[in-house]
This record gives structure tokens, sequence and C-alpha cells, in this order.
């Protein structure tokens, strides 16, 4: 378990001796920056257990943990304000009355911890990721969510939207727009797993006017994706 958090660990620790930085692109051609760990650095230093006494209901116990662990969790209880003590005491409070293996409840904490922040932050750039990849298409483009609800349109889909009107001054908003794909939803995601892109039709209401055409689905990472750009490319 020690060794599975270090591709968490990675991302909200500075690099240190013994760790070389690399860059991997997937098949979305996003970089990813990993974290190289020297395993031989890590098992001499944060691997090393290290005894240190916390109070457990009012009572002094001692815990055997690794070095690595004492750090993650001074590392979270800064970021949420609090001192060390008070977190760990807040921890084993509620998991249990009488703990008794309190290095693995703490253990476990720090995996849920790590983990959950790891998914914020994903879902975080993804998002900025998805508003820049719109605004810089020289296509009119669409983020649409599993639900089928426009999230995100770039000002070229808002210009194709006055042109069907007949007025490219007027204030339309997309949240009246009707947008119908030929495929469901849940589908264009399956095709996705294995592909970078996908095709398909579309058909757009707005206002009494109708246009139809085709467009080219990509997903938007991390996986699972939960999202969806169409370019219209007809």
């Amino acid at each position: 378990m020690v060794r599975k958090l270090f591709s968490n660990i990675c991302l909200s620790r500075s690099t240190r001796p013994g760790r070389k930085r690399s860059v991997n692109v997937n098949r979305d051609g996003i970089a990813e920056h990993q974290n190289v760990v020297d395993i031989s650095d890590v098992a001499s230093d944060d691997l090393t257990p290290e005894f240190r006494v916390v109070l457990v209901a009012k009572k002094r116990r001692g815990v055997r943990l690794e070095k690595i662990y004492w750090k993650l969790l001074d590392d979270i209880a800064k970021r949420r304000g609090v001192k060390r003590s008070r977190l760990i005491a807040s921890i084993i409070e509620q998991e249990a009355e009488n703990p008794k293996n309190i290095a693995s409840i703490l253990r476990g904490f720090v995996a849920r911890t790590l983990e959950d922040e790891r998914h914020a932050s994903a879902s975080q750039n993804s998002e900025l990721f998805l508003i820049n990849l719109l605004q810089q298409a020289p296509l009119p483009a669409f983020a649409i969510n599993r639900q089928k609800k426009l999230s995100q349109v770039n000002v070229e889909f808002m210009q194709l939207l006055r042109m069907m009107v007949g007025n490219m001054t007027e204030k339309i908003s997309a949240d009246v727009v009707q947008l119908t794909l030929d495929t469901p939803t849940e589908e264009l995601f399956s095709r996705l797993v294995d592909s970078v892109s996908t095709h398909c039709n579309y058909v757009i209401n707005l206002d009494g006017r109708q246009r139809r055409g085709r467009i080219k689905i990509v997903a938007i990472p991390p996986s699972p994706h939960t999202m969806l750009v169409g370019y219209i490319v007809s």
C-alpha cells in the first residue's frame, strides 16, 4: 500500500535528488508530466518507520508509521489550517471509539485524502482545458455532458446561431438552442474509449429555424470521460 501511494504523492511534492521529470503524451494528445521515483532513495528515507506519540480518547498512544505518512499528515493539516495533533485526533474519533490499529487508520485516511484531492484537481484542470479547447477552435464548437446538456460554446458557435436567425447583432442565449444528435451520447462515449474521435450528424433548432450537418466528436480527459466536444464541420 505504501508504494502505491507514490503516484499521488509525486503530484504534491517538489522534485528531490533521486527523482527525474518525464513527459508522456496520451492518446488525446495531452502532455502528462510525471515524477519518476528512485525506489532505492525512497526506501532508505521516506519508508523508514518512525515512532511518535498521539492522543487517543485523551490517552497517549504510541504509533509506528513510515516517515512519508507523518509528512503527508503535516501537509494535510496545514492545508486545512489545523495542528497535526488535532487532525489525527479527529481522524481516530471518526473511525472508532477504541481503535486498535491506529497506523492502518492513518494510512487509509492519507490514501483517501490524496485520491480525493487528485480527483478535485483533475476536475478543475479539465474545466479549464475545455474552455481553452473551445475558444481556440476555428470552427463552431460546443461541449455537452452525458445528460445531453450544452455546457460551453465558443464565439464561432454563437455566430452560427446569429446566421440562422439572419441577424448578426442579435443577442442569443445558447440555453434556447435545441441540439439533437443522431447517435445516443452513451454510444459516443463508448466509441471514444478506444478512439481519439468519432463523427455523427446533428440538428439545431432555433426560433423556428433548423440546421442540419455533421460534427466531429472528441472526449475531454480525464477518463472516465464526462464531457464531449463537438466541432461542426458541415
